[in-house]
């Protein structure tokens, strides 16, 4: 809920089962190029306005049992954070706060966090200061992970692993978005790459692939593309494809199954450590598909 939203928010709350605010944005007022700061007394009247506008939201939530996201942004902090704090994390840390105090206040607690940046170092540096926060003043809510307006392509999907995968793997984090200048939907994927890399979830199949090097008996890139393509349906697998017997069997020990190039011509296909069988390299895929289908992990497309 952006620019004096009220109204909206009251209605969407009818609807949904969390509503989203973002504090700089809630109480707007338009910035003052003469302004040289702010006195007590006037930040004092503001939070007593937002406490007046928010507590009906909070009392509808309340009643229905439903959720609020304290989402700040940084580059839409409020006039008097950053005249106190500047344009940094400590101040995207203020203006949360200033909302949970008011919530607290009000007895409602069934709150999430956000402490959205476009730079991941900013939005790494805000988490981490607010985590700390929250923990400081006993309020055990949690945090939703994201980089805002990543972008698109290759780089949007770099950024957004960046920042919220540095932040799950110390620890932070308990929902996560990856925000692409793209259809929604791809931004899914993105999410559950994520979570499988850093072994949270389980949700498809990990791939194993060494790079190409002087030792490799096939077309790596090719046959990868190939495994790939007849089992990315699948779920749960770790598969790898080695080029050669060198690193083969000690870099793939963890996968369920692999697929190595052992003499020129010839793929050795393994269970876990254990050499199954050696076919063709031409019909390495399909001895690979039929050894899945014989262990039953098998799944027509």
């Amino acid at each position: 809920v952006h620019h004096n939203g009220m109204k909206i928010a009251l209605e969407v709350a009818q609807h949904v089962d969390k509503v989203r605010i973002n504090p700089g944005l809630y109480v707007f007022d338009k910035p003052d190029p003469s302004r040289t700061g702010f006195a007590e007394e006037e930040i004092a009247a503001i939070v007593a306005r937002i406490t007046e506008t928010l507590e009906p939201l909070v009392s509808l939530l309340k009643a229905q049992d439903k959720a609020l996201r304290i989402g700040v942004n940084h580059g839409s902090l409020a006039e008097r954070m950053l005249f106190t704090y500047g344009d940094t994390p400590l101040g995207m840390v203020q203006s949360a706060m200033e909302f949970i105090q008011i919530c607290d206040r009000l007895d409602f607690h069934n709150i999430v966090v956000s402490m959205k940046a476009s730079r991941a170092p900013v939005m790494l540096a805000a988490y981490r200061l607010m985590a700390d926060r929250l923990d400081a003043e006993g309020f055990p809510y949690p945090l939703h992970l994201g980089v805002t307006e990543a972008g698109d392509g290759d780089y949007g999907r770099i950024k957004s692993t960046a920042g919220i995968a540095t932040l799950l793997a110390e620890g932070l984090g308990d929902t996560i978005r990856v925000s692409l200048t793209e259809a929604p939907e791809r931004e899914i994927p993105v999410c559950y790459s994520i979570l499988q890399a850093l072994g949270l979830r389980k949700t498809m199949v990990e791939y194993v692939a060494c790079p190409s090097c002087g030792r490799t008996l096939f077309n790596l890139e090719e046959v990868l593309h190939k495994v790939r393509a007849a089992t990315a349906h699948l779920t749960g697998l770790d598969i790898a494809v080695m080029g050669c017997i060198v690193n083969g069997p000690g870099e793939m020990a963890d996968a369920d199954y692999g697929y190595v190039g052992k003499i020129p011509g010839t793929i050795s296909l393994y269970r876990g450590r254990e050499e199954i069988r050696r076919v063709p390299e031409q019909e390495g895929v399909e001895a690979l598909i039929a050894l899945i289908k014989e262990d039953g992990r098998w799944l027509d497309p």
